[in-house]
């Protein structure tokens, strides 16, 4: 999430960095059936409020004990990723799950790398040479017969607006990604984190009221799946990313984000019985082919900031 970070190994990051990676992928592996069930019960705007207090809360906690000193100068980039990250992610996350299946989703969304690739060529002038552009052709060829092949119900225009919908959520995180790039160097990135936590969470508690308290008092999973997004998937999440990737080479740590869709469809089939069918694997791989060309790829200098598509990896 900062600009300037090392993406060198510590000497002394041993096995437990790769541990936690590994223990965050299961975590948000599993955030797209919680989402899911959120959505059962709660419209958009109160999934969002209900996944964002405990968030809000958390975050305000944290930056009040480590009282940071953020410079006047990255207030108006924070505001912005705050907005992208928190609302503008999550109302189009929550929208295509009421109809795109968990395991699908996981795969459009891990479009973000891709995306963030594409953005950082535009804005920050960044090289975008053959090897991303096979991927980015592979990344959109994938991301369609996914769409095509990973629904039992009709492709129909509800389906395919959803999932239309639903990229919008790696476009946002995508655009945050990058934007990310202009924080001033010395900001620290668990500060800058919290910070765009709290501020991106703050417009969803207008939408908490009684009428969602009180769905979330009469459903218990409804209520364990918003703290399971907003304490687990959120707090804990983005706190384990960004500690590991303090210890870790950047581009070893991206490598991590391709345990996320296998392991969503993973929980899709195990819990809720979604049948894999053979073209739709063959388009996960297809896609997943091609965010590798485009993440795996890099190989920044010890020193130099992470790049956009491997920051992008990490998604609340």
């Amino acid at each position: 999430m900062s600009a300037g970070e090392s993406t060198g190994r510590r000497p002394d990051a041993g096995l437990l960095p790769h541990l936690v990676l590994v223990g965050t992928l299961v975590i948000w592996s599993l955030s797209f059936l919680a989402a899911a069930r959120v959505r059962v019960d709660l419209g958009v705007a109160h999934a969002v409020a209900a996944r964002f207090l405990p968030v809000l809360l958390g975050s305000a906690a944290l930056l009040l004990w480590r009282r940071p000193r953020l410079p006047r100068s990255a207030w108006p980039v924070i505001l912005a990723m705050g907005l992208l990250g928190v609302p503008g992610y999550n109302v189009f996350f929550f929208i295509g799950l009421k109809t795109v299946p968990s395991g699908t989703a996981a795969l459009i969304i891990a479009l973000s790398p891709v995306l963030a690739a594409v953005f950082a060529r535009l804005w920050l002038g960044e090289r975008f040479g053959p090897r991303k552009r096979v991927g980015l052709l592979l990344a959109l060829c994938g991301v369609f017969v996914v769409i095509r092949y990973g629904t039992e119900r009709p492709v129909d225009w509800p389906y395919l607006s959803a999932a239309l919908l639903l990229a919008g959520a790696p476009t946002a995180w995508a655009m945050y990604t990058v934007l990310g790039k202009k924080l001033p160097p010395e900001v620290d990135t668990l500060d800058a984190t919290l910070a765009i936590l709290c501020v991106g969470s703050l417009p969803t508690a207008l939408f908490v009221d009684r009428e969602m308290l009180r769905v979330l008092a009469a459903s218990p999973g409804a209520l364990g799946a918003s703290l399971y997004l907003g304490v687990f998937c959120t707090l804990v999440g983005y706190l384990a990313w960004n500690w590991a990737l303090r210890r870790l080479p950047a581009s070893e740590v991206a490598a991590f984000v391709f345990l996320n869709p296998p392991l969503a469809n993973f929980w899709a089939w195990l819990l809720v019985g979604d049948r894999l069918r053979a073209p739709f694997v063959a388009g996960a791989l297809v896609l997943l082919a091609g965010v590798a060309l485009i993440v795996l790829g890099v190989r920044p200098r010890r020193g130099a900031p992470i790049p956009p598509e491997v920051e992008s990896a990490a998604e609340p």
